[in-house]
């Protein structure tokens, strides 16, 4: 049973890579050697992620990271490729779907 009073969950974003960019993505970010060395294992990785979110009750939004757009995004953005500039991409993203999720 649920208390009437009790937020749903806030919507999630996790960044998606298809298969035909996740060589350029990866050289494309600046920390992209942390991340697997090949697409099906980064997809492996991003699913099982996606899969706990949804468990826990969450939306989930995948946001499509691909090479140029996103380091558009980040120089138009003043942020790097790093973790920060993903998370500020896909947060923007997330926005624009939920709005003001506080």
């Amino acid at each position: 049973m649920t208390d009437q009073n009790e937020k749903p969950l806030r919507g999630v974003g996790v960044y998606w890579i298809d298969e035909a960019d996740y060589a350029a993505v990866r050289a494309e970010f600046e920390d992209g050697a942390t991340l697997p060395p090949d697409w099906a294992a980064w997809q492996k990785m991003a699913t099982e992620m996606e899969t706990g979110l949804k468990a826990y009750g969450h939306p989930v939004m995948r946001v499509r990271i691909r090479p140029k757009e996103f380091a558009d995004w980040c120089a138009a953005h003043d942020v790097d490729t790093r973790r920060k500039g993903r998370k500020a991409f896909i947060a923007e993203a997330v926005f624009d779907r939920w709005g003001d999720q506080s």
